[in-house]
C-alpha cells in the first residue's frame, strides 16, 4: 500500500493489541449468522465461491452451508487458535490477499468492527468480487450497550473524578451504507435490528461482552487497572435504572449492510 494513503488513514484501533481469544458460541452471535444465512437465501440465487472474514467460530460457516446453494466456502481471520480446524488461510482484514473478480459471496458475522480503513476493506471486497456478487455483513451499530456507557461513565465521575472511554466506537448506519456506495457498490442496503438481553448482574453481562472477542482495543484507552469498585457502581446504576425484576436489560444494535456488485 501506498504509504501517503496509509499514513492519511486515521487509527482509531490498535491493531497490534487486537489478540484472539477463543470464543464461546452464545444465542446472539448465533442468531446473527442464522439471519445472515437467510438473507443469502433469500436471493434465490446458487454461489460457487464464498468467503468468510474474520471467521471466529465454525458455526457461523455451518449456517451458511445449510443453505445448499454455496459450493466452495472459504474462511480467513488473522489470529484464530482454531485455524486448523476452520480457515483455509490467515489474513488482516484491512489487506485480504484475494484475486480480483474470484468470488460470488463475501460476508462477515460482525468480523469488521475493528477495521481503522473500512472503505479500504469495502474496495478490496468490492474487488474481490464477481460482476453479480454479494457482499453482506453485520456491525454492532449506535445504541449498543448503552446503558452500560453511562454506568461505567458514572461510576468513573464518581470514584476517579474523570471520564475514560472504556467501550470502543460504534458504526453509524447512515455512514456504513454510504461507504458501500462509495466503494461501488449496487443497491447498498443498511437496515438495523435491535435485541435486548437481560442479566442478573454486571459480571455475567461482561462475560457475554467478553465472549464476542470485542475487547477495548482504542488506541486512546486508559492504560491503567480498572478497580472493582467501578464495576461494583456501575452495577449499582444499572440496577437503578435499567432494572426490571432483579434483572437489567442491555440493548444490541445490529446493523445488516448489503450491496451487490453489477
Amino acid at each position: 500500500m501506498n504509504n501517503n494513503i496509509q499514513n492519511s488513514v486515521p487509527v482509531i484501533f490498535n491493531r497490534n493489541n487486537k489478540k484472539f481469544k477463543s470464543i464461546k458460541i452464545n444465542d446472539l452471535y448465533m442468531k446473527i449468522a442464522h439471519e445472515i444465512a437467510e438473507r443469502v437465501k433469500e436471493t434465490n440465487l446458487d454461489f460457487e465461491n464464498a468467503l468468510e472474514i474474520n471467521s471466529k467460530v465454525i458455526n457461523s460457516g455451518i449456517k451458511l452451508k445449510e443453505t445448499k446453494i454455496i459450493k466452495n466456502l472459504y474462511r480467513t481471520a488473522l489470529n484464530n487458535p482454531q485455524e486448523k480446524k476452520i480457515l483455509n488461510f490467515k489474513s488482516d482484514e484491512e489487506f485480504l490477499p484475494i484475486k480480483n473478480d474470484s468470488l460470488n459471496l463475501v460476508y462477515s458475522v460482525l468480523g469488521l468492527n475493528t477495521v481503522n480503513d473500512l472503505p479500504g476493506t469495502f474496495k478490496q471486497i468490492f474487488n474481490s468480487l464477481k460482476n453479480n456478487g454479494l457482499f453482506i455483513a453485520t456491525f454492532w451499530g449506535q445504541g449498543t450497550l448503552n446503558p452500560l456507557t453511562e454506568a461505567l461513565a458514572h461510576a468513573d465521575e464518581k470514584i476517579l473524578g474523570g471520564l475514560y472511554q472504556r467501550i470502543f466506537p460504534f458504526c453509524d448506519i447512515k455512514t456504513l451504507g454510504s461507504l458501500l456506495q462509495r466503494a461501488g457498490f449496487s443497491l447498498p442496503m443498511a437496515d438495523q435490528e435491535k435485541i435486548f438481553k437481560s442479566y442478573p448482574n454486571i459480571n455475567y453481562l461482561l462475560k457475554d461482552v467478553r465472549s464476542f472477542n470485542e475487547n477495548n482495543t482504542l488506541i486512546t484507552r486508559s492504560k491503567k487497572f480498572t478497580p472493582r469498585a467501578i464495576f461494583e457502581e456501575a452495577e449499582i446504576y444499572l440496577k437503578d435504572n435499567y432494572s426490571d425484576n432483579e434483572k437489567f436489560s442491555i440493548p444490541f444494535n445490529i446493523i445488516f449492510v448489503t450491496g451487490w456488485k453489477n
